[in-house]
């Protein structure tokens, strides 16, 4: 009886350990399959990714709050050199209701920093709607974005960097104490986040 009792024993014990084992090896792990810098940037890879910026500032004497998001997409001519697109939305809101669309093309250059992150700094020159209340106008853009980006997941990332934007025209695009008036062309600065996968 003590014999069976011991050889029980030893069972429950390594029938636990097996148990255990298994359930360990089934625990999700977020640092077993890191993406990497590396892999980001090879010829023929596709790229979409959303960019969002808010910016809260002055425009000719108004007080301005400008939301913009850009879905894009780029492809890698060879490595690490892109070119691309995105489709430009803007709401601003102030003394007047802002309202902006437009198209981007761009080109870019992904240099890799470590390896979970890289830094692709992109040239863009497009053209843009922007309507106003009692005015409408079209403007060219001249768009520099340079983002960081964190390698989450394979084929996935996150990043932010600064961003510099020029609306060039014969009237210029603006808001301002005018409330719909058109009244130079505008620089904006700040900082974009952005959003993405790449196959």
């Amino acid at each position: 009886m003590r014999g069976n009792s011991k050889w029980t024993g030893l069972a429950l014990v390594a029938g636990l350990s097996v148990s255990a084992s298994a359930m360990a090896a089934e625990e999700p792990n977020l640092n077993s399959d890191p993406g990497r810098a590396s892999e980001f940037g090879q010829p023929g890879q596709v790229v979409v990714s959303q960019e969002m910026s808010g910016f809260l500032g002055y425009y000719t004497e108004a007080e301005v709050f400008e939301v913009r998001l850009e879905p894009s997409a780029d492809y890698f001519l060879q490595q690490n050199l892109s070119v691309g697109a995105s489709a430009l939305v803007q709401l601003a809101f102030g003394d007047a209701t802002t309202v902006g669309l437009g198209v981007l093309g761009r080109v870019g250059y992904n240099l890799p920093l470590s390896e979970r992150v890289s830094f692709w700094p992109k040239l863009g020159f497009g053209i843009r709607f922007g309507h106003v209340p009692n005015a409408s106008d079209v403007a060219f853009v001249l768009d520099v974005n340079a983002p960081i980006l964190f390698h989450v997941t394979p084929h996935f990332f996150v990043g932010a960097g600064p961003q510099m934007r020029a609306l060039i025209s014969d009237r210029g695009f603006g808001l301002g104490a005018q409330q719909g008036n058109f009244s130079g062309s505008d620089v904006i600065l700040g900082i974009t986040t952005t959003v993405g996968g790449y196959f």
